[in-house]
């Protein structure tokens, strides 16, 4: 037992915040979570000016769109420069740039047919909570204690008891930093390649930097 609270001092209402907090407060310390990677295809209509994102991709993780009728990886640019330059230039027809704006996707330029676009990023978490009693938080299982510590230290926060709540924060953060290592660690070992360029790129000897430690995706 971690805690000694009946229902009536700690409802399951109330439980269910600290969870989502707990959870909230968790993912949020990074980004591209491995378990989240996902990939997606849309479709622009024809002569619609943007195309919606899906419901569960985090505009904030998109790492690239590519056009599929070309397999063509497309170049974001932000909604000044194709609003101020792309859109007054004249450009080939087929869409080389992508802007975001809120859940909304554009090309530039702007193709008239229908346009098929494969997403590549990281999703939104899930509402885990809503599936009940049973439900299991939507993350690596190696997350699931720290969820946990994280609630407790709310519940003794309520109690007014600091002693205890900075325990179990504390525990929480000594956790997180072990968890995240392991679930983020590299799946592959490449060097990472500064000032444009590419391993092993000859066009760009002496002027690309390399350096050997492995690098995450």
């Amino acid at each position: 037992m971690q805690l000694d609270m009946d229902d009536e001092e700690l409802p399951n209402a109330m439980l269910d915040s600290y969870l989502s907090e707990a959870y909230n407060r968790t993912l949020s310390m990074e980004t591209r979570w491995p378990f989240f990677e996902t990939r997606w295809t849309i479709t622009k209509d024809a002569d619609s000016e943007s195309v919606t994102l899906p419901t569960n991709c985090d505009p904030a993780g998109l790492i690239t769109v590519t056009d599929v009728d070309r397999g063509m990886r497309l170049t974001q640019v932000s909604s000044e420069q194709s609003e101020a330059w792309l859109s007054s230039v004249a450009l080939t027809t087929n869409p080389i740039y992508y802007t975001l704006w809120a859940d909304q996707l554009a090309l530039w330029p702007n193709p008239s047919p229908a346009r098929e676009l494969k997403l590549r990023g990281y999703r939104l978490p899930g509402d885990w909570l809503a599936g009940g009693a049973g439900a299991v938080p939507d993350c690596d299982y190696r997350l699931h204690q720290l969820l946990a510590h994280y609630a407790i230290a709310l519940a003794y926060a309520q109690q007014e008891d600091e002693v205890l709540e900075d325990v179990y924060m504390k525990r929480w953060q000594a956790s997180f930093g072990a968890a995240h290592n392991a679930i983020c660690s590299p799946r592959h070992n490449r060097p990472l390649v500064l000032n444009a360029g590419l391993p092993l790129d000859v066009s760009n000897a002496g002027r690309s930097v390399v350096w050997g430690p492995p690098v995450a995706p």
